[in-house]
């Protein structure tokens, strides 16, 4: 392979880590959420689009799998309340992607770009909400650049680089930032709510 390229690639994926870095800095708490929303991961009322079904061995449509039909790949602690009666996590309840099937993954894992959806449930008050994320490998940004012939790409939503299709580390690194800032989100309003002393 033409070194030259591999500079190329080296540099784009660099510097597409460096602006998803950049864009979960620049998150904010949004009053009045649930812990653990921001102002990049936004509640979405209603439900996002179910996977697009995929295809039987007889030739017709299947739904895809669902996270709610396999159950969660990786192990959770368990949900637990501190004593100011905070949890320490939500319930996930179910999750599943745009486009992928769950079971059979991306035609190509190298190469790959779509849309995660991570349903969760507060402990608390049962108040329901999706998280979402772009998940994708510098390959599969690449390839959807190209193809869509985009000069750049800006995300909303936190994106997820991966190196290749991995359903545990997508979960694991998904739900390990949502605990972190489900935590933080209730210690910064706890202390919001404290008037200042003199």
């Amino acid at each position: 392979m033409d070194p030259v390229k591999i500079l190329i690639y080296v540099a784009a994926f660099v510097l597409l880590l460096y602006i998803a870095r950049a864009l979960a800095r620049s998150s904010e708490i949004r009053g009045g959420m649930p812990h653990g929303m921001s102002s990049v991961a936004e509640s979405h009322p209603v439900d996002p689009p179910v996977p697009e079904p995929a295809l039987a061995d007889n030739g017709k449509k299947k739904p895809a799998a669902i996270g709610k039909e396999l159950g969660f790949p990786i192990r959770l602690p368990a949900i637990t309340r501190d004593a100011d009666g905070k949890f320490n996590r939500p319930e996930f309840l179910n999750y599943y992607f745009s486009k992928i099937d769950l079971v059979t993954g991306p035609p190509d894992p190298d190469s790959f770009f779509d849309e995660l959806y991570l349903q969760a449930r507060d402990p608390a008050s049962g108040h329901t909400w999706t998280y979402e994320y772009t998940v994708a490998t510098p390959s599969g940004l690449t390839e959807i650049m190209r193809t869509e012939r985009f000069e750049s790409l800006y995300f909303e939503d936190p994106v997820l680089i991966v190196a290749r299709w991995d359903l545990k580390v997508i979960l694991q690194t998904v739900s390990e930032e949502i605990m972190k800032s489900y935590g933080r989100a209730g210690a910064e309003e706890s202390t919001a709510n404290v008037p200042a002393t003199e």
